[in-house]
Order: structure tokens, then C-alpha cells, then sequence
């Protein structure tokens, strides 16, 4: 730590030739200093990555990533999305495999994390992400923001997940974290009053099935993990649009489609509210958790059970069996006026996220695991890193 090495990573990635025979190994090695001690003493590295503001360096710390998406045939967050997956729900041998890629997802969290201009750079350099590329034009009261839009491919990747991972080896950590992604985007768009153009029914669908998979294993889930606080995140997640939908969904027709859609679904949200109360009136591990999805779910319950009987109603006046979407949205348009909802505070607030010490035993695993595989990989002998070692020597 003494000699730095920092600018000749740097002027590596900045070189056309020495990047494309060293830059991965370049990244992987300024990821991997980055981490060395981070936690224990002052790290020099972690202060001159978070200042880089050089855009063709940072642009060819991005290319690294272009390389390993080529590599893998498919979008950078498709690629993203199965690895991070498979890192822990992977058969053995199908982990080892996944391991080489550990050290790339590393330092673009690592780059992400500390350089504000980097995301910027990784936009402009992947199009398809669809980050902060077409600002939505705003109406007469929504002022403009700086980023303009939040990326509908991230809320993509949230619903691809949530639909996909409903499995006996239930990965709860990432359901959280995947869950808390999504409340953070929405309190930012909330914040900015920014109306992102997206098909918001798929997320509230995903939800609501996620909810359905929790309540069909409760007993085996129980068993492990706290599903409660997943059920109330998902549940707020729902009072979020109940609450601020009227300043970030992009049409009054979307709100009534949020409504339509808990009462479509009422079955599901009704079993809910029976599990929760259930268990939140007797004594046991899970009776404070539980409480609270209980009053989370005022709201919800408060719609379902002011809709339905009007939509019965609807229904028997005009001798239909069986209502159309339009038909029931007509009823939910004509009956606002009569609902009452109570005002729930705090749903607008999140946990900023901190790497220390939450992280820490996650990262210093993740860097082990990492420094074993290079090793395991590497040749110290091989003529073109012989030729690195040399060139590092005449670098001013």
C-alpha cells in the first residue's frame, strides 16, 4: 500500500492495446485492492477510485463489462440476474462455475458504490439499460429532475426475480433485498414526482402471487425464516401506491387499474389478513411480526371490502353472471368519492444503504472467495504477465 499502483491500472484501461490484453485482469486486481483491509485501516485505493472523474477511464473500466456480456450472449442485467441467482441456489458444481464471475460483479459494485460519475458513464455506454437516456415529459405541476426517469429494466429485473425464485430453497435474503429495491425506486420517483411510463400490473401481480407462495407454505417457510416482515414490506409496498400512486403513476387510468387489481385478487389479500390475524391473537415467536402486516393491511381491506359489495351489486342490477375488466373499472371510477382511507405514515422513509457493518462479513467471504480463485488461476510464469510486470516498471 505504500507504492501505489493506481494510475498504471489506470493507464492500462486507457490503452487500447494493454486493455485488451489486460484489462479484466486489471479490474479484478484494482476491485481486489480496494478491498484489501478496507475495513481495519484507511485504504488509499478506495480514496482515488472515488475521485476518478476521467470519462475515457471509466469508460474503459465499462468495456470490461461489455467484454464478459459478449462473452455470455445475453443483456448485461439478463446475465446479471442468473448469475447473481445461481451463486445461490446453484447445484455445487454449477457454483463453481459461477465463481469467475464473482470478481467482475465486485468491482462493478465497487465502482458503483464509490464513483458518482460512473453510473453515469456505464448509462451512456449501455443504451438498452434505459437509465436516465429519454426524460418523461412532465405534466404542468410535475417539476423536472435531474436524472429524469428511473430505469423500467430494473423494475423488470425485479419482477423477472420475484416470479422465478418461488422455490422450496427459498432465497429470503435477495426476496428483502429485491423488495427493498423496488420501495426505494418508488420513493424516488415519488420524491421527483416523476411518472415512469411502465406496466406497473405485472409488478403488482408478481406481489401479490409472492404473497400467494408465502401463505401456501407457511408451516415449511415458518420453519426458517420470518415471513412476516417480507409479507409487511410487500404489503407497504401496495399502501405506497394506495398513498402517493396520484404522484408518480403515469395515468389516473393506472390508479384505477391498482384498485381493480386488489380487488381482483381479494382472495389472496382476505387469506392474508385470516394467517396474520391468526397468528397475532395467540401467544408465540411470530405474534409482534404479525401484528403488524395486521394493521398494514387497514387500507387493502378497507378497498375490498368497500368495492366488492358495490361490484356484486352492479352485477345483480343488470343480470351479469360474470363482469369484464371495463365493467368493474366503471364501478371502481364511480365509487371513489364514498371510500375512506386511513393516512399511514412513514411509508416514503427507507433505510439508506450501508456497507458497515451489515455487509462486511458478506464482502470479506466474497474477497476471500475471490483472492482463492485468482490464485488458483493465475500463472506468474506466463511470457505476457512477465511482460505486465515489466511494463508496470516503466510507468512514470
Amino acid at each position: 500500500m505504500i507504492n501505489s499502483i493506481f494510475e498504471a491500472i489506470l493507464q492500462i484501461l486507457s490503452e487500447v492495446s494493454s486493455r485488451g490484453q489486460h484489462g479484466y485482469d486489471a479490474v479484478v486486481l484494482l476491485a481486489l485492492l480496494v478491498n484489501y483491509r478496507k475495513y481495519e485501516s484507511v485504504n488509499p485505493y478506495i480514496v482515488k477510485l472515488s475521485i476518478v472523474d476521467d470519462e475515457p477511464t471509466l469508460d474503459n473500466n465499462v468495456q470490461q463489462y461489455k467484454d464478459k456480456e459478449e462473452e455470455n450472449q445475453g443483456g448485461f442485467f439478463s446475465t446479471l440476474t442468473s448469475m447473481v441467482g445461481s451463486m445461490f441456489i446453484a447445484d455445487a458444481d454449477e457454483k463453481l462455475s459461477v465463481q469467475t464471475n464473482e470478481a467482475i460483479l465486485l468491482a462493478l459494485y465497487e465502482a458503483v458504490h464509490l464513483n458518482r460519475n460512473f453510473i453515469t458513464v456505464l448509462a451512456q455506454s449501455h443504451p438498452e439499460m434505459d437509465i436516465a437516456a429519454t426524460p418523461i415529459t412532465p405534466t404542468p405541476t410535475t417539476p423536472t429532475t435531474p436524472l429524469g426517469t428511473t430505469p423500467p429494466s430494473l423494475d423488470n429485473l425485479m419482477v423477472e426475480f420475484i416470479v422465478t425464485h418461488m422455490m422450496k430453497e427459498f432465497p429470503m435474503d435477495l426476496y428483502l433485498r429485491c423488495v427493498q429495491i423496488i420501495h426505494k425506486l418508488l420513493c424516488y420517483q415519488k420524491k421527483c414526482r416523476i411518472r415512469l411510463h411502465y406496466t406497473w400490473r405485472e409488478l403488482w401481480s408478481a406481489l401479490i402471487n409472492l404473497l400467494k407462495f408465502l401463505l401456501s407454505n407457511e408451516t415449511t417457510l415458518l420453519a426458517k425464516h420470518n415471513i412476516f416482515y417480507l409479507a409487511l414490506l410487500v404489503v407497504n409496498l401496495f399502501n405506497m401506491f394506495i398513498t402517493y400512486g396520484d404522484t408518480f403513476l403515469p395515468t389516473s387510468n393506472s390508479y384505477d387499474e391498482l384498485y381493480y387489481e386488489i380487488v381482483r385478487m381479494h382472495q389472496v389479500l382476505d387469506n392474508l389478513y385470516c394467517m396474520v390475524l391468526r397468528v397475532s391473537t395467540n401467544t408465540g415467536q411470530w405474534k409482534e411480526a404479525a401484528s403488524k402486516v395486521t394493521h398494514a393491511l387497514v387500507n387493502v381491506r378497507a378497498i375490498i371490502n368497500h368495492f366488492n359489495p358495490k361490484i356484486e351489486s352492479y352485477a345483480a342490477v343488470n343480470h351479469i353472471s360474470q363482469l369484464s375488466e371495463e365493467q368493474v373499472l366503471e364501478v371502481v371510477r364511480s365509487n371513489y368519492d364514498t371510500l375512506t382511507l386511513k393516512l399511514q405514515d412513514g411509508l416514503d422513509q427507507f433505510e439508506r444503504y450501508s456497507e458497515q457493518p451489515k455487509e462486511a462479513a458478506f464482502f470479506k467471504e466474497l474477497v476471500r472467495s475471490i483472492s482463492l480463485n485468482v490464485r488458483k488461476n493465475v500463472s506468474l510464469n506466463t511470457l505476457s504477465q512477465d511482460v505486465l510486470l515489466k511494463e508496470f516498471s516503466t510507468i512514470s
